[in-house]
């Protein structure tokens, strides 16, 4: 019984260890030093007290004509593998010159964005400039920009947060074109943040945030692959049917119920039953048989 808590609990451990984070991607329409230095993977043991501290603290940053900084609450990194390949997101990740993928990075890691835009403007005396998609202020070509851009919060579940995802990349797609357009040379760091506070757990996703995207190749991505084809095989291979409470709740019917009820129903059939039928007095079954 003891082996089977064990086994429950670790399960249970790995199911939920990446619902407090958030994913951060980078690329740049030119050779960035600042993303080439990082690794493309981050093990717990190495990673930085904040990634995007790290990532600007490297003087190559400024080199860029404009530092784009996206903040999306409520992003995780499997709304990022939920695009489609041909969004704007999963393409400019797949055709940038330099880029960088962290799809799982903890919550209390991620610093401030509106505190980082300011202090990397300050650093690359480049204009500073906040807004939200649709609400652009004019930009001035030839001049070094910082621009902080936070995007609608995604507190959806199921298709309903997948058809949000969409719209929330064709907007990105389209503001990001236009910036673009204004600097050819730019640095693009798109990151997940919390949902704020007046969002309770209801409304945020009821299902947490799972490893899904496979970190073991040499440029991790969250498109698919030019050659995919549909999985063969039964509904397992196409859907993602398994949720962590489905699992957790199997787990604890296969480790804890089931043995429980044999234990219930050994210990019943080894109880012997009081009431016996005795013969009379002087019977004689072999008597009784010869007669």
């Amino acid at each position: 019984m003891l082996k089977s808590l064990l086994i429950v609990s670790a399960v249970l451990s790995s199911v939920s260890a990446y619902s407090n984070t958030h994913p951060v991607v980078a690329w740049s329409s030119t050779k960035s030093y600042a993303l080439d230095s990082l690794p493309y993977r981050l093990d717990q043991a190495e990673r930085p007290p904040s990634l995007l501290n790290a990532l600007f603290d490297s003087d190559d940053v400024c080199n860029h004509d404009a530092i784009v900084i996206i903040e999306h609450p409520g992003l995780h990194a499997s709304d990022l593998r939920s695009l489609s390949a041909h969004g704007h997101v999963p393409r400019s990740l797949d055709s940038a010159i330099s880029a960088r993928q962290f799809p799982y990075i903890p919550t209390d890691t991620l610093a401030d964005i509106s505190s980082i835009a300011d202090s990397v403007s300050s650093r690359c005396q480049s204009k500073l400039v906040q807004y939200e998609p649709g609400n652009a202020p004019s930009l001035q070509a030839g001049k070094k920009h910082t621009v902080c851009m936070k995007m609608p919060h995604v507190n959806q579940s199921g298709n309903e947060r997948m058809e949000k995802m969409m719209q929330h990349d064709s907007t990105l797609g389209s503001e990001l074109s236009t910036l673009a357009s204004i600097f050819p040379d730019y640095l693009v760091v798109y990151a997940g943040s919390p949902l704020p506070p007046h969002l309770n757990k209801r409304q945020q996703p009821d299902v947490p945030d799972r490893p899904i995207l496979d970190m073991g190749s040499t440029l991790p991505t969250f498109t698919a692959s030019a050659n995919w084809t549909e999985p063969t095989g039964g509904i397992l291979h196409k859907y993602q049917i398994l949720s962590p409470a489905l699992i957790t709740s199997l787990l604890v019917v296969f480790f804890m119920v089931v043995p429980l009820v044999l234990i219930g129903i050994k210990a019943l059939s080894s109880i012997q039953s009081p009431l016996r039928v005795e013969a009379p007095k002087g019977f004689n079954a072999h008597e009784r048989k010869t007669q």
